[in-house]
This record gives structure tokens, C-alpha cells and sequence, in this order.
């Protein structure tokens, strides 16, 4: 498959997807464990994941975005992470999956 001339980022967007999938997994399954422990746990919201990658907090204000986008941005943020990542991985694995390239039948009629 890869070794067909520019399949390579269908290749790259598929392995992405689905690592993220894989990630997502992960994910849910360390908090269900530590849900199940004695203590409070709350879960892992995707805010909290922006701010350990970035290193700040995501802002999303009615001064920089319109009100639905930032609406939107602070409900995505609320979500669980593992929700978010795999969504977003099973949209990448679904967009760039193997497909052949069907040939359209001729409409011309043999005589």
C-alpha cells in the first residue's frame, strides 16, 4: 500500500488515528481504575490535557471568538479527554482509510 506513489500521508493520517484511538483507550481505562479507588477521583477533562501539553490554560473569550466558537471551545474543554482524543482519532482512521479506486462502468453500449 505504501509503496504506491502519494499514499504516504493516507498512510500517516491512518497510523495517527488509530494511535490515538489506542490512547484514548489507555486513557479510559486509568481512570476507571482510579475511579475505583478509595479516593475522589474526578477524571482526566481536556482542559486539563491542553494545559500539561502547552504548559497554559485554554482561553477561549468573547474578545477573541465569536460567542458560539467560544461556547463550543469551553464545552470540548469540559469534556473528558479520552472522549475528545478518540473522536478525533476514529475521524482520522475513518477519513484516511484504504480504499480502491473504483473504475465507473463504461456507458456505452456494445452493439
Amino acid at each position: 500500500m505504501a509503496d504506491v506513489q502519494g499514499q504516504e500521508p493516507v498512510l500517516f493520517g491512518r497510523t495517527l488515528g488509530w494511535v490515538m484511538v489506542t490512547l484514548a483507550i489507555i486513557i479510559v481505562s486509568a481512570e476507571a481504575v482510579m475511579a475505583v479507588g478509595a479516593s475522589g477521583h474526578a477524571g482526566l477533562a481536556t482542559s486539563d490535557l491542553v494545559t500539561l501539553l502547552t504548559g497554559q490554560s485554554p482561553q477561549f473569550s468573547a474578545a477573541r471568538w465569536p460567542e458560539l466558537f467560544s461556547a463550543l471551545g469551553q464545552g470540548i474543554m469540559a469534556m473528558p479527554a479520552w472522549l475528545v482524543i478518540g473522536v478525533i482519532g476514529l475521524v482520522l482512521a475513518h477519513t484516511f482509510r484504504y480504499r480502491r479506486i473504483r473504475r465507473r462502468p463504461s456507458t456505452i453500449l456494445p452493439l
